[in-house]
């Protein structure tokens, strides 16, 4: 509410295209919604279906990435992130409407949870919000059932196997797992894919028999800071 009374006083700015209204209007969600992600988050190599060639050793049935992290995309997130503007979370959970398929009727989305401390300065966790309202468009349950045991942020500074070792300290289940129940954990952006990796092995461990990993973006660069 905050957000739509101060965006009359200082209204929005498309970052797509710079037009006054919102912060992804509707013609650069549409030409955005038709860059789609393409190729295994792991290998060049192009699935029938989804982001998953499943060469790979992986504890997922299906991974789906939906976009390269750059243009509008990129800065939505990062202004989500950093900037606390929420108006983005509208935005970013249609453009993740629009590009995934179908879920099952016994879908359960799981955000990725961001650490205590980030929390604390940001004063919410992004994930569970743009979970949270992609669950009303799907009407699909959210369930924090994954939770953070630290405050380690990743860096592009660590290697590939620094950031799994890293991960395997990350989370921890909270709650009861349903076997019959399809898990989808929800994050922002796949770099190398360990705190996804992690996060899914921690659901199955604790009894998930279907996992499937959702990420709205997959780095094209090493020039980020934060996975």
């Amino acid at each position: 509410m905050f957000d739509e009374l101060l965006s009359v006083i200082a209204p929005h700015y498309c970052y797509g295209c710079g037009k006054t209204g919102q912060i992804i209007c509707q013609k650069c969600k549409k030409y955005i919604t038709q860059m789609t992600y393409t190729t295994c988050v792991l290998c060049d190599r192009r699935p029938k279906h989804g982001n998953y060639c499943g060469r790979h050793h992986f504890p997922v049935g299906q991974i789906y990435c939906l976009l390269l992290r750059r243009g509008a995309v990129l800065q939505a997130i990062d202004a989500l992130k950093f900037e606390r503007k929420r108006a983005v979370i509208n935005d970013l959970a249609a453009i993740a409407d629009k590009l995934l398929p179908q879920l099952p009727a016994n879908s359960v989305l799981v955000p990725i949870p961001t650490t205590p401390r980030n929390t604390r300065i940001r004063g919410y966790d992004h994930m569970k919000l743009i979970c949270r309202q992609l669950g009303r468009v799907r009407n699909i349950p959210v369930k924090q059932i994954i939770q953070r045991r630290n405050n380690v942020t990743q860096h592009f500074t660590k290697s590939a196997k620094q950031r799994r070792m890293q991960a395997k300290e990350f989370f921890r289940v909270a709650g009861n797992i349903d076997p019959s129940k399809h898990y989808y954990l929800v994050d922002d952006i796949f770099t190398t894919g360990a705190t996804v990796r992690e996060a899914a092995h921690c659901l199955r461990q604790a009894g998930a028999t279907s996992v499937t990993i959702i990420v709205l973006t997959r780095h094209d660069s090493q020039k980020s800071t934060v996975d």
